[in-house]
């Protein structure tokens, strides 16, 4: 089965946008793409209302007439999807050599408005068509869907599981370090090759600072330590409960320096070089945490 390509909630989205309609937004939220993020934002708590698929669609696109303002590049960004990355497959193609021979999709990639950059849960992803990096850049949008779609293909791997990064104990956080460490690393990874060919490493976008970290040696070097000493201290003390300190830590590996996406994408990119494609890939079926201990086992060779 191939991952199917679903434009249902931008195409009525912008139905509602050019009409004020309010049907369209009963229409979307009738859609599985306005299911798949409301199930997101429920699992992760977003701040958005997450009553009813319907409340959380009214929101994304209130108020109409600010967000009518972004239909020139919604309706182009709505053609680019469709023809450079559903037409061509490109998107799909490349995040599956980045998963295990033989692994077929599920799920879909659903192409929304209003809701985060891009977003994965359970066997399905989807990207905000009206965000600004694709507003600026459309050409973004091939390189972000590689990402998406590798992690739709990542947790279907991991028979759906994704931690909410809620945890009483260190030990338990480790846990959920090694997982987003290994999720974001790979899916960080996945696009590096096309966008060197591209020449699209320099960009704007989230994940321009990731790419630049990567080609810098000796800041990959001093990011690799930062991470190793956070990882450790939770690792090392696994019964200690959490303390309100610890998010400052969690906070470094996602937000602050993207550690998990940097530093994952150096282990993932190590052990391709080293250990090749197929025990990359065959990782993910694994434990995360062995991710994380074949990287140190090459390092420290």
């Amino acid at each position: 089965m191939s991952l199917k390509y679903d434009f249902t909630f931008a195409e009525n989205a912008i139905k509602y946008l050019e009409s004020g309609n309010s049907e369209y937004l009963t229409k979307i939220a009738n859609s599985e793409a306005a299911q798949h993020i409301l199930g997101h934002a429920r699992r992760f708590n977003y701040n958005v209302p997450k009553g009813s698929a319907l409340e959380l669609v009214t929101h994304l696109l209130t108020p109409l007439d600010k967000h009518k303002e972004k239909l020139p590049q919604v309706v182009r960004n709505l053609d680019y999807a469709k023809n450079h990355i559903a037409n061509t497959g490109i998107a799909a193609a490349t995040a599956l050599q980045y998963l295990p021979t033989g692994f077929a999709f599920t799920g879909s990639i659903f192409f929304t408005f209003g809701y985060d950059i891009g977003v994965a849960f359970g066997h399905n992803c989807s990207l905000n068509l009206a965000h600004n990096i694709f507003a600026a850049n459309m050409h973004e949008l091939k390189y972000y869907a590689i990402h998406e779609i590798h992690h739709a293909g990542f947790i279907t791997l991991k028979d759906g599981y994704m931690p909410s990064q809620a945890a009483p104990t260190r030990g338990e956080m480790a846990n959920i370090i090694s997982y987003l460490t290994h999720l974001e690393g790979t899916g960080t990874y996945a696009p590096l090759a096309i966008r060197q060919q591209e020449n699209a490493l320099n960009a704007d976008g989230d994940y321009m600072g990731d790419y630049a970290a990567l080609q810098d040696t000796s800041h990959m070097r001093s990011l690799v330590k930062e991470y190793f000493e956070i990882y450790n201290y939770f690792h090392d003390n696994p019964s200690e409960p959490l303390v309100e300190a610890d998010g400052d830590k969690i906070n470094i590996l996602s937000d602050e320096k993207r550690l998990w996406y940097i530093v994952g994408a150096h282990m993932a990119r190590t052990i391709d070089a080293q250990l090749g494609r197929d025990k990359l890939t065959s990782l993910i079926r694994e434990p995360s945490e062995n991710f994380v201990n074949i990287y140190l086992t090459l390092r420290n060779n």
